[in-house]
């Protein structure tokens, strides 16, 4: 008797289960984390009552950057606690659509050594960083007390230094520390040298995803810029974007990625800023009067309880200054915790971009992913053994940054 009464508790415990797990709102609840970024039409789908799950929110702040924070408790039949989940709130539901191809001129926030050169010295040739305990990759921050952003900050601190010891603070995995470099005098240029090679700007062409259109701020690429020599991500100071002209495009294939083939003029023109360099893109703030913000259309954002595998589409520029758009499908969504820029599998449909690009080039990252007409991400990423699939991001990782 016990073991048919044991039987039955299992089934009815288990139909309970399968039923919650066919709720919308109960896959929704269990694939968010928490401090995700949600719409407010997302955040009234997550309180609708199914009958078998209740919530109650509690307002937890709000900040100046349009966000509201809430703490949504979730019970089974307002007795069982399934889960507390705490959400941000995007208070404006509408950003200006992106889709211009745009420059980015960026500035380093300190200098990466690339390498480094023997100094012709009276004493023979010198090395100073072999001494130093410097790496190539390293990012110097300071010599003695003073910021270093540029080649001409180093001029300054070496034609002050009379050949003497510098203190050097660098940065090197993330981790700062110290040590120590001694200037050598070039008896061919007759002045003092440290011998190494530094890079202190980034440029490059990439699409404009969306903005704001209260404070302006724009998001862009929806992958971090690196540096070519150390593949790390490039730390700014501060930067420029531009608007970019596409005066061609060379085309992907199996194994070797297509490019946009952008035009711009560095210090001419600039459209606005550029402060921040992550794994979620490029952002900083446009002009009020700027081309990338005037005459922009509005569009409801989505994100990751927005996008589902089916038909989408994308907007991007291939030629001149002309922004169409595309069909894709969205073959794969993934819900994960960190972004890392692949939460999506998209593929190009559109027989008119795949003739003029072979599917998705460099340049194209940041093109706007639209699905029943909301903003849900970016593209990101291409398949390189199959230019016509890639990746995308959600919108939700690029909102708040």
């Amino acid at each position: 008797m016990k073991q048919k009464y044991k039987y039955w508790l299992f089934v009815v415990i288990f139909l309970i289960f399968v039923m919650l797990c066919c709720l919308v709102p109960y896959r929704d609840i269990m694939l968010l984390n928490d401090n995700d970024y949600i719409t407010q039409e997302e955040y009234n789908k997550l309180l609708a009552s199914t009958g078998f799950v209740k919530a109650k929110s509690v307002f937890a702040g709000g900040n100046e950057d349009l966000i509201n924070e809430y703490v949504i408790k979730f019970k089974l039949f307002n007795l069982f606690n399934i889960k507390n989940l705490k959400v941000n709130v995007v208070k404006s539901d509408e950003v200006l659509l992106g889709g211009d191809c745009i420059g980015l001129n960026l500035k380093s926030k300190g200098v990466i050594i690339v390498g480094s050169n023997y100094i012709i010295t009276k004493n023979g040739n010198i090395n100073p960083m072999q001494e130093s305990g410097l790496n190539n990759g390293d990012i110097i921050l300071k010599l003695n007390d003073e910021n270093i952003n540029s080649l001409d900050d180093i001029k300054k601190v070496l034609d002050n230094s009379n050949g003497d010891s510098l203190t050097v603070t660098a940065k090197r995995d993330g981790n700062i520390f110290t040590t120590s470099i001694k200037p050598q005098w070039d008896i061919q240029t007759r002045s003092y040298k440290l011998g190494i090679w530094i890079r202190d700007d980034a440029m490059g062409v990439g699409t404009l995803t969306f903005v704001n259109p209260d404070n302006h701020r724009f998001a862009s690429l929806g992958h971090a810029i690196t540096d070519s020599d150390t593949n790390q991500i490039f730390e700014v100071s501060n930067g420029e974007v531009y608007k970019a002209n596409v005066v061609g495009v060379k085309k992907g294939k199996r194994g070797s990625p297509g490019e946009i083939l952008g035009f711009f003029m560095q210090g001419r023109d600039e459209q606005g800023t550029v402060d921040k360099n992550c794994d979620y893109g490029v952002y900083g703030y446009l002009n009020p009067d700027s081309l990338l913000v005037l005459g922009k259309s509005r569009i409801k954002v989505g994100g990751k309880l927005t996008a589902k595998p089916g038909k989408a589409s994308i907007l991007c520029c291939v030629d001149g200054e002309t922004i169409e758009e595309y069909s894709i499908e969205l073959i794969k969504t993934n819900y994960q915790i960190g972004a890392k820029s692949k939460n999506m599998v998209i593929k190009i449909t559109d027989p008119r971009l795949i003739e003029k690009t072979g599917g998705i080039i460099q340049g194209m990252s940041g093109s706007p992913i639209i699905q029943d007409g909301k903003l849900i991400g970016a593209v990101t990423h291409v398949f390189v053994n199959d230019a016509t699939k890639g990746f995308g991001l959600y919108l939700d990782f690029m909102i708040n940054e």
